[in-house]
């Protein structure tokens, strides 16, 4: 009597769209066995793919009866060669290891019998049939995938900020998830700004609850699947592209292109990679007077166990201040900037009239870009009518494409970075800033950490330089500088009112002139 190992595979695809079950194949095989007289060693149940035969009970079942003595298994059953392998590379190498141990496979549903070389080519044909199957499946979910990707829609996991959903009829969609999706938005405006190092916002962000590695937190800032962007991968001779997603975008392409330039160095600032205390806002603000060295800070433990905090140099010169006198001198120095009340209608009048003028200048810009952008893709439509009328070779038609649409892409990222009117009000917005510059030294003085360091790093230009319990005169920003001087200006002249109104408006001029980022600086001064 024979005997026969049972062999009983389905997976879960294969359950739902055939109806195979693993109590059907058993019953068929053990009735088979039954008939024909071959006894049942075992049954193996495998829930798992048959493209490789890396299968958890197969390779069990395989060491088992490499470990057993030739002749105590006869045979290997199965209901069908597809149950066996659909990979016919694989089913041949696998047979001639079980005919190695003297055990024959077989399909008791397709029975074939292998001595004879003409069932051969209907093995071929069994094991064949399964790869075809496989191969179509995978191409059509591959077709499947592409349409919806082209279409705007996201099938992958969710990126961070986001949640996976579906709709009633059962399409998936990302939608943004708090509060993730604010921290999102976050890092990207502080990292536009340029103001602190890239790893302190990441470290930061994190401490907030975006859970998310360094390298990750890299990684999203370079994704654009935030501005609503689906990546569409290359494909034979489609080049790889972006569409618009159907997903909400988070930020905007200005905002995205702002970060790009930080990451790249194009539009980086003076960074400051600083962790401070309460206690020591200006560290790294501070330059040494004796060595030109920046210099950090520490508490310092006295004989009674108070703590003093001092900023000092690392270098040999040993020079050290405390911090108390050095912060309280920043804020007297501070204060020392103010404007008259009677002349900020008038500074404010003109900023407006400034502004006002810029904005003007964006839209021309973007008209510009947009009639330029129309030109390229005229082209090539001209290009496209050319080929249809044989005028030109595919080849010159791909190359006129391809430098068309590299065009484009250049123009449409000027578009992009061309900034939008300010969604507050220009006259609110001068306002605000105003309020801001009149007040600096109250104003550091009521804010925290991270709010002190970023009014120090928009208002002045270089480090701060202390000795003699005093600040050398600062470098400040160029804007703030000027409306000190023109208010300081107007203050020592005194005779002839309507003379001082007519100079004011000529030497605000000179805002415009050296304020290349004057809607910028008023802003972040602004705090908006």
């Amino acid at each position: 009597m024979k005997i026969a190992d049972l062999y009983v595979r389905v997976s879960t695809d294969e359950q739902a769209d055939k109806g195979y079950s693993q109590r059907n194949q058993e019953e068929v095989l053990k009735r088979y066995c039954l008939v024909n007289d071959i006894k049942v060693r075992q049954v193996i149940y495998e829930d798992h793919s048959a493209k490789t035969f890396d299968r958890p009970e197969w390779q069990r079942l395989l060491t088992d009866l490499k470990g057993r003595r030739k002749g105590k298994v006869d045979l290997i059953l199965f209901t069908k060669w597809d149950r066996f392998s659909r990979n016919a590379g694989d089913a041949y190498f696998m047979i001639n290891i079980l005919r190695g141990l003297n055990i024959e496979p077989q399909a008791i549903e397709q029975p074939l019998d292998l001595e004879i070389p003409e069932n051969k080519m209907m093995l071929a044909i069994y094991l064949a049939a399964p790869e075809v199957e496989n191969d179509r499946r995978a191409l059509n979910i591959f077709h499947g995938i592409r349409r919806a990707t082209k279409e705007g829609r996201y099938l992958k996991k969710a990126p961070t900020g986001y949640i996976n959903r579906s709709t009633v009829t059962g399409k998936k969609y990302i939608a943004p998830k708090e509060p993730e999706a604010s921290l999102v938005i976050e890092s990207f405006e502080k990292v536009a700004e340029g103001t602190f190092n890239t790893e302190k916002i990441y470290t930061e962000m994190f401490k907030k609850g975006l859970s998310l590695t360094k390298s990750s937190f890299w990684r999203m800032l370079r994704d654009k699947h935030y501005i609503g962007k689906i990546f569409v991968p290359a494909y034979k001779d489609e080049e790889s592209h972006f569409v618009e997603g159907q997903h909400e975008a988070l930020i905007s392409e200005r905002l995205f292109n702002s970060v790009q330039d930080i990451l790249d160095g194009r539009g980086r600032k003076n960074k400051v990679k600083i962790v401070s205390k309460e206690q020591l806002p200006l560290r790294g603000f501070l330059e040494c007077p004796n060595c030109g060295r920046g210099l950090t800070g520490s508490p310092s433990k006295s004989k009674t166990g108070k703590y003093y905090y001092y900023y000092h140099c690392k270098s040999p010169c040993r020079c050290r201040f405390r911090a108390d006198l050095v912060n309280e001198k920043l804020i007297e120095m501070l204060n020392q900037f103010s404007i008259k009340e009677e002349r900020l209608k008038y500074f404010q009048k003109e900023l407006i009239e400034i502004l006002n003028s810029k904005l003007n200048d964006r839209g021309n810009e973007k008209k510009s870009l947009l009639e330029k952008i129309e030109n390229e893709s005229n082209k090539l439509k001209k290009a496209r009518q050319l080929l249809l009328n044989d005028k030109i070779d595919s080849d010159d038609f791909k190359e006129i494409k391809k430098e068309v649409s590299n065009s484009i892409d250049r123009l449409e990222l000027q578009l992009a970075s061309v900034r939008e009117k300010p969604k507050r009000n220009i006259k609110e917005m001068i306002k605000s800033c105003l309020r801001v510059i009149s007040n600096l030294g109250d104003l550091y003085a009521k804010s925290g950490l991270e709010d002190k360091q970023r009014l120090l790093s928009s208002t002045f230009s270089e480090k701060l330089v202390f000795e003699k319990n005093n600040y050398r005169t600062p470098k400040v920003n160029k804007m703030i500088s000027l409306i000190y001087l023109i208010d300081r200006g107007l203050y020592i002249k005194k005779n002839g009112t309507k003379s001082q109104n007519e100079d004011l408006c000529r030497q605000v001029e000179l805002i415009r002139e050296n304020s290349n980022h004057l809607g910028d600086d008023i802003r972040l001064l602004a705090g908006i």
